[in-house]
């Protein structure tokens, strides 16, 4: 009885080992997902600079990011590759429904809007997982959680310098942030809920096949390449694919698998002074401090929406 209870106790201390290694794990894949996603609003004005359009940098994007995949998944984990035809379903619609749609949007908001803007407004989207809850899950509603939603608008309002005038604001480049914001929600609700057991690896792969697939319906991929196709353009569609696509994407489902969309979407909350900090300096877009202000407290107010919660 004694050596039942002694080799127990010793299972149940190695079940709580592992469980903190992989909620370990999922805090690292967290950060430097957002950290890299926050890279993105760079990037993609470079490539607009270079007369590119959201369109042909997604397309290029997918056509270089899908044959990497492929190989990467074939040394790391090639069974990654075998998924029933019911979590293939699962990648289209995150693919089609969310990826594309976040994307699209997420790049036309920085033809009208500062980086560090469309990062605020892209970071709404846990307040929209809240609404969802509500609505759909019949999540209790408290004064502190309405007040944390209350707070999170009033930050995007100062952050987008609504205070300072309409004439700095687009009424566009808002509505494309806030769209590209719903589907990052639907992302995150749909991967948790329906893909919470897939390889990280084969949930990326598969839904950049499916957004790829759904692009080819705006534009073929031929009239793509009558785009005058630079270096420094060039250069920009590899670092997207690579560094603001594959990784920070598999980072960012390996890391909801650990720890669950609401804490992850804590954490990528980094993303906002990583796109303000470069933006600045690299960049040099204006920032005024009640800019970061708002910034701050859109932060916070996510914050306490999810530790509410």
């Amino acid at each position: 009885m004694k050596n039942y209870v002694r080799i127990k106790t010793l299972t149940a201390k190695f079940n709580y080992s592992d469980r903190g290694v992989l909620l370990k794990k999922g805090y690292i894949y967290s950060v430097l997902s957002a950290i890299l996603f926050g890279t993105c609003g760079i990037i993609i004005k470079i490539a607009f600079s270079e007369g590119a359009n959201s369109i042909n940098i997604l397309t290029l994007q997918y056509m270089m990011s899908i044959p990497i995949m492929f190989l990467g998944i074939l040394i790391i984990d090639s069974k990654a590759l075998k998924i029933g035809k019911k979590d293939l379903y699962h990648t289209a619609v995150l693919g089609i429904v969310g990826n594309t749609f976040m994307t699209i949007f997420y790049y036309m908001a920085f033809n009208y809007l500062d980086v560090s803007m469309v990062t605020i407004l892209l970071y709404t989207y846990p307040a929209m997982i809240f609404i969802y809850s509500v609505i759909f899950q019949k999540m209790q509603v408290s004064f502190n959680k309405v007040f944390a939603l209350i707070v999170t608008f009033i930050g995007c309002f100062l952050a987008l310098g609504l205070n300072q005038g309409i004439k700095i604001f687009s009424v566009k480049g808002f509505m494309y942030g806030i769209l590209a914001a719903v589907f990052y929600a639907f992302m995150n609700i749909y991967t948790e809920k329906k893909m919470n057991k897939l390889n990280p690896l084969a949930v990326n792969f598969y839904s950049i096949i499916f957004s790829f697939l759904s692009l080819i319906i705006f534009k073929f991929p031929v009239e793509v390449f009558r785009q005058d196709l630079n270096g420094k353009l060039i250069i920009c569609i590899i670092i997207l694919g690579v560094f603001c696509e594959i990784i920070p994407l598999t980072l960012l489902y390996a890391a909801i698998k650990h720890i669950g969309a609401l804490k992850v979407s804590i954490i990528g909350n980094l993303e906002i002074p990583t796109a303000m900090f470069l933006s600045v300096f690299i960049l040099k877009e204006p920032l005024t401090l009640l800019q970061v202000f708002g910034a701050a407290l859109v932060i916070y107010a996510i914050y306490n929406i999810k530790k509410i919660d």
